[in-house]
């Protein structure tokens, strides 16, 4: 009796361990391994994520590059406004101190003509203003127009101090459309002058000198009155005649 009632025991707690190895079970819900309702990302939202993270950062990316872009062409175009100005400035300031020099020619035609020539795309005069040195003593300054092979007009000035020859050329103006001089021409009987694009009278110079600028559906125009008449010579102050191709300068 004894023995039967322990293996009833024995057997009851096999019963009672079998029922309760399924509670210790790693497979079941207790651990996480068995639910069915499991948390965190399927393949088709982090592909979705990852697009959408592509395409905020592909939206930053080029706002950031047109405001760099927008940044450097503001600088450009601020840099390019200022040297027009400063350009005009020193044309204006070169121009109107042009003094009214004449050669002495070895021949009748060359005799007692003013040193002068102008044309449509270039100007030739006499100054005591250099862009380079300022006020130092009398330079022949030559304005150029050359156009590129994109049709866009440069112009450039060159300068040569009389008595020297230290030719310097610097670059005025650049990336126009068109660019040229125009001459105001009044004879005494007239009684309104008008503008013409060469100057063909030696014996006189032009009252007034117009340089005309278009680019794109912009234009300006800049009217300098010029210097008809030699400045008068202070006290103790005496005109030097120096050589000069073709003539003398008096």
């Amino acid at each position: 009796m004894g023995i039967r009632r322990a293996s009833a025991s024995r057997g009851g707690g096999s019963d009672s361990l079998a029922a309760g190895g399924g509670d210790a079970s790693p497979f079941n819900g207790k651990y996480g391994y068995g639910n069915k309702a499991q948390s965190g990302f399927t393949l088709i939202e982090l592909l979705v994520s990852i697009a959408l993270l592509g395409l905020i950062v592909g939206i930053v990316g080029v706002s950031m590059r047109l405001g760099y872009r927008s940044l450097d062409k503001g600088e450009k175009n601020a840099i390019t406004q200022e040297r027009f100005k400063v350009s005009l400035s020193l044309m204006d300031a070169q121009l109107q101190s042009g003094i009214p020099l004449k050669t002495t020619g070895n021949t009748v035609e060359g005799t007692n003509q003013y040193l002068f020539e102008g044309k449509k795309d270039s100007v030739r005069f006499a100054s005591n203003y250099s862009l380079t040195g300022g006020q130092k003593g009398y330079v022949l300054v030559t304005y150029r127009v050359e156009a590129g092979a994109n049709e866009k007009h440069t112009l450039f000035a060159q300068e040569n101090t009389v008595g020297m020859e230290n030719q310097k050329e610097v670059k005025l103006l650049e990336g126009f459309d068109d660019i040229h001089f125009e001459y105001f021409f009044k004879e005494a009987t007239d009684e309104q002058g008008k503008w013409v694009e060469e100057w063909t009278d030696m014996t006189t110079l032009p009252g007034k000198i117009r340089i005309h600028l278009a680019w794109g559906s912009q234009q300006i125009s800049l009217v300098v009155p010029m210097r008809t008449l030699p400045p008068a010579a202070p006290s103790g102050y005496a005109f030097l005649s120096t050589n000069y191709p073709g003539g003398t300068l008096s």
